[in-house]
């Protein structure tokens, strides 16, 4: 996977209860669909994350590497064999506003979706 990314918003660490923005939660979500619907809490017509495999999350086909941005750009390279990229064509990807923890069912505590795009063949 290579993934390159521009105005993600400025890093803030969290504080007492507030979470931090950054880095971000990465993931393939279930259906390919974007439609922001609500704009306090935009993109679920997307679904939860890919899991074809039925996994606890941290395992999920769709889980990716956090997010780590500079001046709002992140450039990241990753392999996996969880997937081929004809399983993954049609469905979404999602940047999350906060990191994911891997641990908290279904979806890692990653917070609001900031971004959505519809996987398609090049």
């Amino acid at each position: 996977m290579s993934i390159n990314v521009n105005n993600l918003p400025k890093y803030k660490p969290g504080l007492g209860k507030q979470e931090p923005i950054g880095p971000h939660g990465f993931h393939i979500h279930e259906n390919g669909t974007c439609a922001v619907g609500d704009p306090k809490d935009p993109f679920q017509a997307a679904g939860g994350h890919w899991n074809p495999g039925n996994q606890p999350h941290g395992n999920h086909a769709g889980d990716f590497p956090v997010l780590f941005s500079n001046d709002g750009y992140s450039s990241m390279c990753f392999f996996t064999n969880r997937f081929n990229s004809q399983d993954i064509i049609g469905r979404s990807i999602i940047i999350h506003e906060n990191p994911d923890d891997y641990r908290t069912q279904p979806a890692g505590n990653s917070g609001k979706r900031l971004a959505c795009g519809v996987i398609k063949p090049l």
